[in-house]
Order: structure tokens, then sequence, then C-alpha cells
């Protein structure tokens, strides 16, 4: 996943790499291009003399991952057929895949609909069946690997329809045309339509951090890279090391969020979680509405959590899931709150929650113009421990916010507020 992120929209050029392990960890080779839309595994690692790739001395290979560019399609496929051929294996991919199992054990596909998808071979007689088609098409030794197959007659379903009876094929990140995680078999087309929120399987996580914090920084970097909706993840940290890492964003409303909506359960009700690992801290994304304000407070309070987010945040650490709750602010700023050490102020619970179903007493307020936005903040930095982890042109000031802050001030060079 770290290095489809790296690709991202990169589809002019085809890239790859390996992932290799050494200490039951797992490392990413940065993407590199050879030439157009031709990628040579060769390029990234040295070859053998059986023309095996050779791994780096104390590492193992795991895995080849390649990138898709979009290329021309011919004029009789439908626009289904040509949304699966440019995010789907090529023939010469499955060949590569098929033909080097042995040296690299899965074989991941970045695409350009943003989603991942990874070929493991079986060595399956069905599998070995194929190998003789994948030499017709391309008669060359795979010493590279090309996305274009211009004598390919079979239609993109028809290919698929072979292929994952022939090994195990699956999407490790969706997109927008593989829109689930899931295995792909032969009834994908309606697996991809069912729209679901939970996964069965535990969740995807950025890479390893050494605090909480920077595991936060890494989810937020993810979370400004999308479109403005909220999401929300988690931070989880290892039972026995300090290793922390975040959840993926996930689209979905923060103040209605609860693990079940966030990751899959196993069938004893267990949370699907990486093995090791427990929630320390939440993170979320600002709501899309917001709170109606006046126009002079509505910047701030388009990048403040919000009433019911603060409440839901309460809610979670007082039900000890996660101890922590970091906010991704739109303009850039990352912040973060937790409970004093005597506890969160009861008052301003009361404060941020619902009424009998109506709005709480502060978005009551703030929509009045009676509370500004300000004040709305220094009364929640009261009621707890609230600090701006990175800044931007709202949150100026790094550190905890206190009774005397304000928006927009960016302290002079002797720090000092040049409105003083």
């Amino acid at each position: 996943m770290y290095a489809h992120d790296l690709i991202g929209n990169q589809r002019e050029e085809e890239f790859g790499g390996f992932i290799l392990s050494k200490d039951h960890q797992y490392f990413a080779t940065i993407p590199q291009s050879s030439e157009g839309t031709l990628f040579r595994p060769a390029d990234v690692l040295s070859l053998g003399a059986n023309g095996d790739i050779l791994p780096p001395e104390g590492y193992a290979i795991e895995g080849l991952y390649h990138s898709h560019t979009v290329f021309a399609h011919p004029l009789n496929l439908s626009d289904e057929e040509r949304a699966l051929q440019d995010n789907f294996f090529s023939m010469m991919d499955l060949r590569t895949a098929i033909s080097f199992r042995h040296n690299y054990g899965r074989f991941y596909l970045s695409n350009p609909d943003g989603s991942l998808l990874c070929y493991v071979s079986s060595d399956s007689q069905l599998e070995r069946a194929l190998m003789p088609v994948f030499r017709l098409v391309h008669p060359g030794p795979p010493g590279h690997l090309e996305q274009s197959d211009a004598e390919n007659v079979l239609l993109p379903s028809d290919f698929l329809a072979m292929v994952y009876l022939a090994g195990e094929l699956s999407v490790v990140c969706p997109g927008i045309f593989w829109r689930r995680r899931a295995r792909i078999t032969g009834d994908w087309r309606t697996g991809q339509v069912i729209d679901t929120q939970v996964d069965d399987r535990p969740p995807l996580c950025g890479p390893i951090a050494a605090t909480a914090n920077a595991a936060a920084r890494l989810a937020h970097a993810q979370m400004l890279k999308g479109a403005r909706v909220q999401r929300v993840g988690f931070i989880l940290k290892h039972t026995e090391h300090a290793r922390f890492v975040c959840t993926r964003p996930h689209i979905a409303a923060f103040e209605r969020y609860d693990r079940p909506d966030a990751y899959g359960r196993e069938r004893s009700g267990a949370p699907l979680l990486p093995a090791g690992y427990q929630v320390v801290a939440v993170y979320h994304s600002a709501d899309n509405a917001g709170v109606p304000v006046p126009a002079s407070q509505r910047l701030l309070m388009n990048n403040c959590f919000s009433p019911d987010n603060v409440c839901m945040g309460f809610w979670l650490m007082q039900n000890a899931i996660g101890h922590k709750i970091y906010f991704s602010a739109p303009q850039g700023a990352l912040l973060s709150y937790r409970q004093l050490s005597e506890g969160i102020d009861r008052a301003l619970i009361a404060s941020v929650t619902r009424r009998e179903g109506e709005v709480s007493d502060f978005e009551h307020l703030l929509s009045l113009g009676v509370l500004s936005a300000a004040d709305y903040v220094r009364h929640v930095a009261q009621g707890a421990v609230l600090e701006v982890l990175v800044t931007d042109t709202v949150w100026t000031r790094k550190g905890r916010v206190t009774e005397r802050w304000q928006p927009f001030v960016v302290l002079t060079e002797q720090g000092q507020d040049p409105s003083a």
C-alpha cells in the first residue's frame, strides 16, 4: 500500500518495485520506471545466473508490484470491458507471476482507478494449462512487464474468468472500479455493486511509526489528499513494542462511528485487527455540512471539530476506545485532544450533548451568534487537553491551546503576539 500511495496518479509511465521482508517487518523499494509502458524488474534488483531476482543481503523477496498506465482500447469493447482492461492484469503480468512464483510469491498491480490488486500463483493444473496461451501472445522471455496486449483476442472479462480459477485473485485496496476489498470470483460484477461499510478482513494500515502522534501525521497526510468528505480511523499500538500504525481513512460520519462500522469481526465477535495491536486513539476529519455560524466565524468553524464530533470523541474515550482524539482540519492543521488528568469536565460534556434529539447547547449558541467559534474552542480547551500538532493559517501556533488562544495570530521571531 505504501508503494501504491507513492505511485499515486503518475500514470504516464509504468512504475514498479519489490516488497521485501526482514525480521518480521516488510519494506517496499521506491517505485521506479524503466521506459514508457515498460517496467523491468531487473532495473531495481540484480539478476542471478539462473535469471531470478536476487534480494539484498539479509532480506527476502515477498512480492513484486507494478502499475498500469491508461492506453487506447479496441473500438469494439464496451465501457465495462474498457474499464476492466485498464484496471486488471495483462497476460504478460500473469505469465511473469506464474513463471517466477518461486522467486516472489505475490504479484501486485496498482491501477488507474486507485485500486490495488494481488495475484498469488497456485501452481494448479489450470494455471499450468494457461501458460501456453500466454506464450503465444508474448513469445519472448519474461524479462520485463508490458501492459499492451495487441494480439489478445480475449475479452478482458473472459481473461478474468480463467485467471480467478487458476490462482488467488483479490482486491487489496478498493478504488472506483474495484469497490470492495475481497477475493475476486466469478460473481465479481455483483460483488462490486454491493456497497458495504464493513470489510471482512483486518484493516489496511500505514507504515510503522515511533509514536501515536507520528502515526496520526501519516493518517493526516492521507486525509488531505482526498475529497472533502468526513473520514475516520484508528491509531493502533503493538502490545509489546513501541510500534504505532494508523488504519487507512474510512469514509463515515464520525458522530455515529463505532468499531463495528470501522472494521470486520470474527465469528466470535472479536475485532479483526492486525495481530498484536490494540486501539489507542481515534482520528477524523471535518464534517461535510458543519455548524451554521455567521460568515465571519465560518472559516474557523469549518476547520474545527463540531460539538457532535467532540461528544462522540468523549464517548469513545469514556468507553476506553482510544485515549486521544485527533482532528484533521481541511486547511491543513492537525489537532488532538484528550481528557484532563481528573477526567472530562461534566459541564463540557453536557454542552456538546444533543438534548432530546435537538441540537446541543453549543451548536444552538453558535448558530445564533451568541457564542463565537473562538470562545467555543476555548471552552473545549478548558475541559480537555487540546493541542495543535501541525499548524495552518487558522491554527498558527503549535502546542497546547489555552484560554488566551486566538485564531489566525502568528508569533513574531521574538515570540511575541504582534497584536499585543
